[in-house]
């Protein structure tokens, strides 16, 4: 990652890595919004009229990105909806439209310094899950079965919780600004699941090896200082988290295991030295058992690391060993286990 590149600018290549996740959803919310429109015009024009009425609401976002297929949420009866209804199904227009609004600020969230980074992801997603709220109101208003108790909020905030497995194959990917210091991704892996993609872009000093603890056979998660390494996890299919951290924390890439067996895990980089002091609310112990955590999955999983080439007599380049992640991990577990002290 260039060192010139302020977190706006990171943030921002974040977001164009996403684009297709976010185009998919924004389709999504495109094609729910027209079809309910539609609904609400029902009998009081024709099919050409209310097309030309959406086109006109929605303006540019409508262009190119309509996939009736992608979120198929209403299915037209030709039954009228019931007159007491009607006002659910305009609120939920209202907030299909207004998500529409946001862009791409619907798919970032910006952490406080000290505030709780599980709680900031789950208002950014609960935010965007507004637009599956609003369709299981429609639904519930179409069928009789809505009750203001129970589901009154559901177009204010729809957090992952509530999402259906389907909707979770739809989910808004996020791109998310934090401090180092608030760097605790534990609480994530609540929401990695069908096609969830997260992007952390870390602000300041950052503990080592944060997302070391998110490793699982199945899930696709990198912590990288280069933006460009992003691209695995646009390309992911299933859930990915992603980390850009500072060139001075470990950066690997672990890609799900294609047969189920143990996933592929590639280190980079490891510090030479373990964390000397607490960053935030993460003590040394916490910031040195994630680097413990990733160099043992390292040792017992195989690591790849870069090839190095030096001169033979000849003049010809020849192969020489990596003296880089491998050679890190392999002193950084031999401290640990204080093998040299033995004889």
């Amino acid at each position: 990652m260039p060192s010139d590149m302020t977190t706006d600018e990171r943030a921002s290549g974040a977001l164009r890595v996403l684009e297709k996740a976010c185009e998919d959803y924004h389709s999504a919310l495109v094609a729910t919004s027209e079809e309910l429109r539609s609904l609400l015009d029902a009998g009081s024009a024709t099919a050409e009229a209310r097309a030309g009425r959406t086109a006109a609401e929605l303006g540019a976002f409508a262009v190119g990105h309509i996939d009736i297929e992608k979120f198929a949420a209403f299915e037209r009866t030709g039954e009228p909806v019931a007159v007491t209804e009607a006002p659910r199904l305009e609120a939920a227009s209202r907030t299909l439209l207004s998500l529409l609004e946001h862009g791409n600020d619907l798919y970032y969230v910006n952490v406080d310094p000290g505030a709780d980074l599980r709680d900031a992801v789950a208002r950014g997603l609960g935010r965007a899950g507004r637009a599956f709220g609003a369709a299981r109101t429609v639904e519930l208003a179409r069928s009789g079965k809505y009750d203001e108790a129970t589901h009154g909020g559901w177009t204010d905030s729809f957090p992952p919780t509530l999402w259906s497995r389907r909707e979770k194959q739809l989910a808004p990917p996020l791109v998310v600004e934090v401090d180092g210091a608030d760097l605790r991704p534990g609480g994530l892996a609540d929401f990695l699941d069908g096609e969830q993609k997260i992007v952390l872009v870390v602000r300041g000093v950052a503990p080592p090896a944060a997302l070391a603890r998110l490793i699982t056979p199945g899930l696709l998660v990198v912590q990288t200082e280069n933006p460009a390494d992003l691209g695995a996890v646009a390309e992911a299919a299933g859930p990915a988290i992603a980390a850009l951290v500072p060139a001075d924390a470990c950066h690997f890439t672990h890609s799900p295991a294609a047969d189920g067996g143990r996933g592929r895990l590639v280190v980079r980089h490891m510090p030479t030295e373990e964390p000397k002091r607490p960053l935030g609310s993460l003590s040394v112990f916490q910031q040195t058992e994630a680097m413990r955590h990733l160099a043992a999955l390292a040792a017992g999983w195989g690591l790849s690391a870069p090839e190095t080439t030096a001169p033979s007599g000849d003049g010809a380049s020849v192969p020489a060993p990596a003296a880089s992640a491998a050679d890190n991990l392999a002193a950084w577990i031999l401290r640990q286990a204080d093998i040299s002290g033995m004889g």
